[in-house]
This record gives structure tokens, sequence and C-alpha cells, in this order.
């Protein structure tokens, strides 16, 4: 008999799932603080973000069922995801008047990634609410909130940082510097996972680490971005 998916559940899984990932999309907002983009443009990249997984994840099991595994499954699943997140923000974001300043391309990659995000840890943590097991739900909650979420937030923004810095360069230089990009932040994703499921006795607290000093770089990044001006 199928699960029903109470009042409860629900609330459970915005509570854990959705309202961190949005903690962190407001944190990446206050880079933007000063010349903010259109709260319409934002929601539905975040919605269009959400959505990309449900695109991925038949992808990822087609990956599976060829019987694709280690290193090559880590690396499909990487780059179909940053890929995908890449190209639906580029769909609705890269030809907006809105997108006026060096750093509107982290804000909507982030936007998008961590709508992504968000979709992702409701998926995970679905089935646990639905058995009503909340310590394992706020435990892997917590995770993803201090792990998987902020790297797609981390990863978006770089992108996005990679791709303002020849914000007023020619089409051709955006696009080789979007391919590069791209190219960077598919090894990062693909090392992350790799290091997490080869190294999972360790992984925690180094992991974290790694992850905020990545963050503060990204920051720091923001700041020499913003002060591009030709």
């Amino acid at each position: 008999m199928a699960e029903i998916v109470t009042t409860q559940v629900i609330w459970t899984l915005l509570l854990t799932g959705v309202f961190p990932a949005l903690l962190w999309l407001f944190f990446w907002l206050r880079e933007d603080r000063f010349q903010p983009e259109p709260r319409g443009l934002l929601i539905l990249t975040f919605l269009a973000g959400g959505m990309v997984v449900f695109l991925i994840t038949p992808l990822e099991q087609f990956a599976v069922s060829l019987g694709i595994q280690g290193t090559p499954k880590i690396l499909f699943f990487a780059a179909a995801e940053e890929i995908a997140k890449f190209g639906v923000v580029f769909l609705i974001d890269f030809n907006s008047s809105y997108l006026d300043e060096p750093i509107d391309y982290a804000i909507y990659l982030i936007t998008g990634a961590i709508g992504f995000a968000a979709v992702e840890n409701v998926l995970f943590l679905l089935e646990p609410s639905l058995q009503q097991n909340i310590s394992f739900v706020i435990e892997t909650g917590t995770l993803r909130f201090l792990g998987a979420t902020i790297l797609h937030s981390i990863l978006g923004a770089l992108l996005g940082l990679i791709i303002g810095f020849v914000f007023y360069k020619k089409r051709s230089t955006k696009i080789r510097f979007a391919l590069i990009g791209l190219g960077i932040v598919i090894i990062l994703h693909t090392l992350f996972n790799y290091f997490i499921i080869k190294y999972v006795e360790i992984n925690g607290l180094l992991t974290l680490s790694i992850l905020w000093i990545i963050t503060l770089f990204i920051i720091a990044m923001f700041e020499r971005v913003r002060r591009i001006t030709h």
C-alpha cells in the first residue's frame, strides 16, 4: 500500500530540505544587494533549477542500467548535473535585460543551483519522512545543508564568476570562458563526489572545511568581479 504524504510530512520536507536551501540562497543574494535582480525572475530560475532534477534522474538511472559504474559513473553524474543546471539558467536568464552587471551570471547560476539542491534534498528525505524516521531526516538534512547544498551553490557561483570576468568582452570570449568554467566545475564536482564515496569515514569535518575555504575564496572573487569596469 502506498505511503500517504500528510501535512506533517510536507512540513518536515520543507523545514529540513527546502528552507535550509533558501537560507543559502539568501546568503548569496546579499552579494547582489546593491542592484538586486527581479524577484519574479529569481523565483522562476529557482523553480526551473528544481525541475532539472526530474530530467537528470531518469538520465542517471539509464546510465546505471547501461552498466556505467565507478569513476565514469561519478563523472557522468557530475557532468549531467552541471550541464543541465547551466543550460536551464542560460535559457531563462542569459539574454535577459536584467543581466546587466558582471556578478549577475553568478547570482542566476547560484539561484538555479540552489533550486536544484532543494528538490534533490526533498527526494532524499521523502522516504524517511514518510517512515517518520525524524532523527535520520534531521541528520541527513543537516549534512546536506552543510555539504551538498553549499557544493551546488559554490559551483554555480564559480562558473558565473568565471563568465563575469569577461562580462565586457565579445560573445565568443564569453562562450569560451563558459566552456572552460563548465569543465572546471564538472571536475570539481567529480572530485568532491569521489572523495565522499572513497573516504566516507573521514568525509565529515575535512569536507566541510574544504567547502568553507572554497566559499571564502568565492566571496573574495565576488569583490574582484564586482569591480570590473571594462
